[in-house]
């Protein structure tokens, strides 16, 4: 028990390995049939050679050589740049006072400027209910309970920082107080990978949230110096000078 909190993480980055099976997957769809239709193809062209029939045959081979590059450099960039989107958007704070869920949700271009968007959840602890996910049939969902702040917006207007008290503070003070939208749960799908480790790191930090020790009332007698009482003095100084005579 003494090490459990050691093994604990507070911090989870997004889960990207669902997009690169995606995108095997996706190429291997699209491709292997490419490559069969251009095999077949081609020996009928060195069958038929010199004939309109392999002429046209010439023609498809190229047209899916072209189809298959095309999609395949598509498939790459799109993929590859929603895996670093939500590798740097996407993921899960626990902090002292309640937990964050960051999630990437897409992106826009205005005045040439692009402008990534995110929805942000909000859960302190104090209003926290349940954390629930069934190993099962969906190993990779997690359903969050309680009164959930949620918030879409641009992700620069959503940087947040740690009080001294564990609460975030959003950069955008309006933030703090209203411009969000209350949810009674949220489900992560598909975003961490297996949700077993996040859901044990949840119920361990609401744990040690509803055990922290009270917080004693401020009192600033605490703080203030006692103020010393003035020690009495005789009229004659040398009575009080330090002796070296020792009388044996």
């Amino acid at each position: 028990m003494s090490d459990a909190p050691k093994k604990m993480r507070s911090y989870f980055h997004a889960d990207v390995t669902d997009f690169t099976r995606a995108l095997r997957h996706a190429l291997a769809v699209v491709v292997i049939p490419l490559f069969a239709i251009c095999v077949f193809c081609t020996v009928n062209v060195v069958l038929n050679y010199g004939s309109g029939f392999a002429r046209l045959l010439v023609a498809i081979v190229a047209g899916s050589v072209l189809f298959g590059m095309i999609f395949a450099f598509s498939a790459v960039y799109i993929i590859d740049k929603k895996k670093r989107r939500h590798a740097r958007f996407t993921f899960f704070d626990i902090l002292p006072q309640g937990m964050i869920f960051s999630e990437y949700a897409g992106e826009f271009t205005r005045y040439g400027k692009r402008i990534i968007l995110r929805t942000l959840c909000y859960l302190p602890f104090a209003d926290f209910e349940s954390v629930s996910r069934d190993p099962k049939k969906a190993p990779h969902e997690l359903t969050i309970k309680g009164k959930i702040r949620k918030y879409f917006f641009e992700s620069d207007r959503l940087g947040y920082h740690i009080s001294d008290d564990g609460h975030p503070m959003f950069d955008s003070a309006i933030l703090n107080i209203s411009l969000y939208e209350e949810v009674s749960q949220i489900t992560i799908k598909k975003r961490f990978g297996n949700t077993k480790r996040l859901e044990a790191s949840i119920l361990f930090y609401k744990d040690r949230f509803d055990n922290l020790p009270e917080k004693k009332p401020f009192n600033i007698s605490d703080f203030v110096p006692r103020r010393r009482k003035r020690r009495p003095h005789v009229s004659n100084p040398a009575l009080e000078a330090p002796s070296f005579d020792r009388k044996w």
